[in-house]
């Protein structure tokens, strides 16, 4: 007697993925880039699943290590970033180790050879990457915020990064919203640019050849 072959609808479901959009804002000397030898970061705005909380960290050491406790307490199977591999995952990983803190082992992130920041449990995604090879956008406007306006009509709060630090001690609620706001438009160009096209493949994929 043949086997009987049932479909099992819920296999079909897509599986519901937590994800982590990230920005980092960090102190720097006057026309200067951010160095991570000496420059510390001062806040780390993120969106989970579109949603925010805040934390309130004494210092760098324990908003790091807080970044890392709540990673490992809400899980996400995707991180997003824009430029994270060269610099938010680097500078991250830099200040976390002054402190002897280990990001790979809290939270399983390193860079390969080709210096991408990849995790066996989560994947990373960063939008620049996209950017430069999906969105026929021109070289100059590659910024977050010019890509922000030009594809999700979406307008970022911007400051001179010359006012930031100043900013952190006077003008702490202006600043937080400039840094939330790049978190913002990274989780939705992520959500409506990559994602939808990374579970269509997958999907298809699993269904053999179209």
């Amino acid at each position: 007697m043949p086997p009987e072959i049932t479909l099992c609808e819920e296999l079909l479901q897509p599986a519901e993925i937590t994800v982590l959009a990230y920005d980092i804002e960090t102190t720097k000397l006057p026309l200067k880039f951010p160095d991570s030898s000496f420059d510390q970061i001062m806040m780390i705005s993120y969106m989970i699943d579109g949603n925010f909380t805040v934390f309130n960290e004494e210092n760098e050491e324990k908003l790091i290590q807080k970044f890392f406790d709540h990673i490992l307490e809400v899980k996400p199977l995707v991180f997003v970033t824009y430029n994270g591999d060269n610099f938010d995952f680097k500078f991250v990983e830099a200040r976390a180790a002054v402190y002897e803190l280990n990001m790979l082992k809290e939270i399983g992130f390193s860079a390969n050879r080709d210096g991408f920041y990849l995790s066996r449990p989560s994947a990373h995604l960063d939008c620049l990457h996209w950017v430069k090879r999906d969105s026929y956008l021109p070289v100059g406007s590659h910024n977050l915020k010019a890509v922000a306006k030009a594809k999700l009509r979406y307008d970022p709060v911007e400051l001179d990064p010359e006012d930031m630090c100043r900013m952190a001690s006077e003008q702490p609620q202006i600043l937080a919203s400039y840094s939330v706001s790049d978190a913002v438009a990274t989780y939705y160009l992520y959500m409506k640019y990559v994602h939808p096209f990374i579970f269509c493949v997958m999907y298809n994929y699993s269904n053999g050849p179209r």
